[in-house]
């Protein structure tokens, strides 16, 4: 995938794909005109040089996603604030599910929802697993206990067990489905994970905020991702390698909620300014 110069036939020679593009692949020579340099090797795809050409004149090679739609130039015709904002306080983390899976269909929908969510770099690291066999939910589950009684307030792990055991749900609510995002690559610098979970968090909000739209319920799961440096099989049981930096049940609501949960407003600086 790559973005290869400018359909000159088309090109106005506008310049907003040198304001937009931060990498300096375009430039303008002395008698106005855009050009594109095609020795640079330092392009991350971000396609904001695609998405803002008046004329559609950006040439690239395997990017076959772009689109136009009512509404592209000015998302607030699409959801305006005050529905968006309905959403967001209605949205609450699912913590019983109805014994039904999820339509391979709508579940394509939440993984493509996630798929535009931004990145640092736009570097895209992340990768996914849906697990939607039960005995695999309840091993994982399992192992997930054993690692983390200690934080759930239990003496052992055969307490935590049997206590997780005698409710008959386990740490994922008898969800259908778990969603796992996770790196193949361990980082080392902390800084660089502090930038992958950011990216994590931003894709998995995007999944769950699509997957409320399309009637369905989820509940982030953070036990699992201090889990895994404790128990490496449930790496094996996702049958993954790498590091998790996140991931949430899904599954449709057995509860309706009727009002929004309180919330303490915010602590802010500056904003009296």
């Amino acid at each position: 995938m790559s973005v290869t110069g400018i359909d000159k036939e088309k090109c106005s020679n506008c310049g907003e794909c040198i304001l937009e593009c931060g990498r300096g692949y375009f430039s303008v020579k002395e008698d106005k005109e855009v050009v594109f340099n095609e020795n640079l090797k330092t392009c991350n795809i971000c396609g904001h040089c695609i998405a803002i050409c008046p004329e559609d004149a950006i040439i690239t090679k395997d990017l076959d996603d772009v689109e136009t739609f009512p509404g592209i130039d000015s998302p607030s015709d699409i959801v305006d604030y005050d529905k968006f904002f309905k959403l967001i306080r209605a949205h609450r983390s699912i913590r019983r599910y109805k014994n039904k899976k999820v339509p391979k269909e709508l579940i394509e929908k939440v993984f493509e929802a996630m798929r535009y969510a931004p990145s640092a770099s736009n570097a895209r690291m992340w990768r996914y697993a849906i697990l939607s066999d039960s005995e695999k939910i309840e091993a994982l589950s399992d192992e997930i206990v054993k690692a983390q009684y200690r934080y759930m307030g239990f003496p052992s792990a055969e307490a935590a067990l049997k206590y997780f055991k005698s409710t008959g749900r386990g740490v994922f609510y008898n969800a259908p489905h778990l969603i796992v995002l996770y790196y193949r690559i361990v980082e080392k610098s902390t800084v660089m994970l502090g930038l992958r979970a950011n990216d994590a968090g931003i894709a998995l909000t995007y999944g769950m905020l699509a997957a409320e739209s399309l009637g369905l319920g989820t509940c982030w799961i953070g036990m699992i991702q201090g889990a895994v440096p404790m128990n490496k099989e449930i790496l094996n049981i996702i049958g993954i390698r790498g590091m998790v930096l996140g991931a949430f049940t899904m599954g449709y609501p057995a509860i309706k909620f009727r009002r929004t949960a309180p919330r303490p407003p915010l602590r802010i600086k500056g904003l009296e300014d």
